[in-house]
């Protein structure tokens, strides 16, 4: 290669990084504005109401007719006050990717997630344990949470199956995601204005991986991201750009 020929490569590959940073930036903010609605809207509007509980109760003695189910109504909106904490946690960290690994966390995620909207799912797991580095299995773990995202907000599917299979001969790993929902034409889909599947072909190129897409309109959508597998080093410090 000539030196201009390395030089113009170079200056590709720094504008490809530039433009990876700036989105993962967007995408760091769009991700707190989110966090932040969820506080506003769930938490802001439970406990103005469990407030507004506890005044009338402060102003019953304990025997007055309906004290009882005044305190009913408030143990309840304590209890929906920690299903959305623990949920918030679960977005931003979740406890069992670092304590059991990502199968389990993929297996918790999806099961809350089909409880939550009334969809039912499966997901199949493999039985050989996955040599990931540790960003690797994070950025599975966003890559999945953004698949079921897209489910909620756009495919009004009522089934999801999702996998994650082990190739040990190719040394590679697929994430899977698909519903029956309505839909869509694959081959017009324009990624830039998809933020959801742009970040995830981002994060899946960033690890050298893929993701293909296949939907089409009344048939449900399939995603799939391979990744190439990795042995844990103590030494390597990769992170994933977005998710910073």
């Amino acid at each position: 290669m000539t030196s201009s020929g390395r030089n113009e490569a170079l200056d590709t590959e720094n504008a490809r990084l530039r433009a990876m940073l700036a989105h993962a930036e967007e995408v760091s903010e769009l991700e707190k504005l989110q966090l932040a609605r969820t506080l506003h809207n769930e938490f802001g509007s439970a406990l103005t109401a469990l407030a507004m509980r506890m005044a009338l109760l402060a102003r019953q003695p304990a025997d007055a007719p309906g004290a009882a189910e005044q305190w009913a109504k408030a143990n309840a909106i304590l209890a929906g006050l920690t299903r959305t904490a623990r949920q918030v946690q679960s977005e931003l960290r979740p406890g069992a990717l670092d304590v059991v690994g990502l199968k389990m966390a993929l297996e918790e995620y999806l099961a809350d997630f089909g409880e939550r909207h009334a969809i039912g799912v499966t997901l199949a797991l493999p039985d050989d344990e996955l040599a990931l580095e540790p960003a690797q299995a994070v950025a599975l773990f966003r890559m999945f949470q953004e698949l079921l995202t897209n489910v909620r907000l756009h495919a009004g599917a009522s089934q999801v199956q999702a996998s994650l299979a082990l190739d040990g001969p190719a040394r590679k790993v697929t994430l899977s995601v698909a519903d029956n929902g309505a839909g869509f034409d694959a081959a017009a889909c324009d990624l830039q204005r998809s933020h959801g599947l742009r970040r995830i072909a981002e994060r899946a190129a960033f690890f050298g991986g893929a993701m293909q897409l296949d939907s089409a309109a009344g048939q449900g959508t399939r995603v799939a991201v391979t990744l190439a597998l990795a042995n844990p080093s103590p030494n390597h410090r990769s992170t994933d750009p977005l998710d910073n």
